[in-house]
């Protein structure tokens, strides 16, 4: 046993570390107001102009605007006092949520303002999102990381669940509604940072210079390509993301040509969050008995497998299993990347690299959407599914051939 470690009997259960607890908590609910955020942005543009290309682009900005500046960005939480970023990440986020809430009840919110609320919001996620990843590790004992981890993936799904659905009803009861909600959330988010203790020092000076902010801020990335398990985790699951987003629109498609009703596609496709809440719970234990490159390969595996299955017809409730299947190991890849960066790579360059994984992992999804829609302009819905299959199956053969990847272990 490392100094580092702590005894197994003077070790408090996670779920009694109110610490933890209660930062999982202010973060959960401040990734609901993002999620509710995120469509009531496009909802209030549509009725303001009428215009689903300015929705659409607005519904974009968001995500976009995080994944452009994540490479940039990611070198902050190496610099600077990570603390500090955080408060900056959560002001920003409440702050322009009351501008713009005020400006919906004056009635002189424009589709300017709109725009420039979201890409304020993207550069509060980018700054935010490494050092929040990073923040566990000062709040948790190491033995526990991974267990902090797997519920830490909880957050995003109890934010995709919760967050549309919301934001929808809140919509319909008056435009006002979904912003002071979402205040609510990131005041609330704001106030578990404020009170959670980390670190107040950076890895380096604090001031702000372009040098500061730039150099080495490809680090992150370089780093993920060297590292064969990392390079791998984080290449096939951007590519299961494509093949994912473009799988839904798909699927939507389809059910819609068959006059399938709404409600029922929506069911059919919460297959996803159900098998991701699953899989967080079985984290642990996939880590326990698989090597981190037969996990990989495993879970990929079966999700190219039930993919190919949709080739022949499918009922929703045969899609929602399916979906269930694909995603119940996912959970268990992104703690992956989460263990080999904490217990592996040097704290210098933490932010960096998560902030390089994010913004690689974070492209596919956007890409795979914009592919369905061209793949459905020219083929059938069974001939699209069969490229995303190919498209998946000439990397994921080669990468099990790969020894280095099969025989990959866990950090130390």
């Amino acid at each position: 046993m490392t100094s580092t470690e702590t005894p197994q009997s003077d070790l408090v259960p996670l779920r009694r570390n109110w610490r933890f607890q209660g930062y999982w908590l202010g973060t959960t609910v401040g990734a609901i107001g993002t999620s509710i955020s995120l469509l009531v942005y496009p909802l209030l543009a549509l009725s303001l102009t009428g215009s689903a290309l300015l929705a659409g682009l607005l519904a974009a900005t968001q995500p976009a605007t995080a994944v452009l500046l994540g490479i940039p960005v990611g070198a902050l939480a190496d610099r600077f006092s990570r603390r500090n970023l955080l408060l900056v990440s959560e002001a920003l986020r409440t702050l322009v949520t009351v501008g713009v809430l005020c400006f919906v009840l004056m009635g002189g919110v424009d589709i300017v303002g709109l725009f420039a609320g979201a890409v304020t919001l993207g550069v509060a996620g980018a700054i935010g999102m490494p050092v929040r990843r990073l923040a566990l590790r000062s709040i948790v004992p190491p033995e526990q990381l991974r267990q902090a981890m797997s519920q830490d993936e909880v957050r995003v799904n109890i934010a995709m669940l919760t967050g549309p659905p919301l934001a929808g009803v809140l919509f319909a009861v008056g435009s006002a509604q979904p912003f002071v909600v979402v205040l609510a959330c990131f005041a609330a988010s704001m106030a578990s940072a404020f009170l959670t203790r980390l670190p107040t020092t950076g890895q380096g000076v604090g001031r702000l210079t372009p040098r500061a902010l730039f150099g080495g801020a490809t680090a992150g990335p370089r780093i993920l390509w060297k590292d064969p398990v990392l390079r791998s985790v984080t290449g096939l699951m951007t590519l299961e993301n494509f093949i994912f987003a473009a799988l839904n629109l798909i699927l939507i498609n389809y059910f819609q040509k068959k006059g399938v009703d709404a409600q029922v596609i929506g069911l059919a496709l919460s297959g996803e969050a159900v098998g991701y809440l699953t899989g967080a719970a079985l984290v642990a234990r996939l880590h326990q008995k698989f090597r981190p490159g037969i996990l990989l390969l495993g879970v990929v595996w079966i999700s190219l497998i039930m993919t190919a299955t949709l080739l022949f017809p499918a009922s929703p409730v045969r899609v929602f299993f399916l979906l269930f299947a694909i995603s119940m190991g996912k959970p268990a890849l992104y703690v992956l990347i989460d263990v080999i960066v904490f217990q592996q790579v040097d704290d210098a360059v933490r932010g960096r690299v998560i902030s390089g994984s994010f913004t690689v992992l974070s492209v596919g999804a956007p890409l795979g959407s914009a592919a369905a829609g061209l793949l459905l302009g020219h083929l059938a819905h069974h001939a699209a599914i069969a490229l995303l299959c190919l498209i998946l199956l000439v990397p994921l053969g080669a990468a099990t051939t790969s020894s280095k990847l099969r025989s990959a272990h866990w950090p130390a």
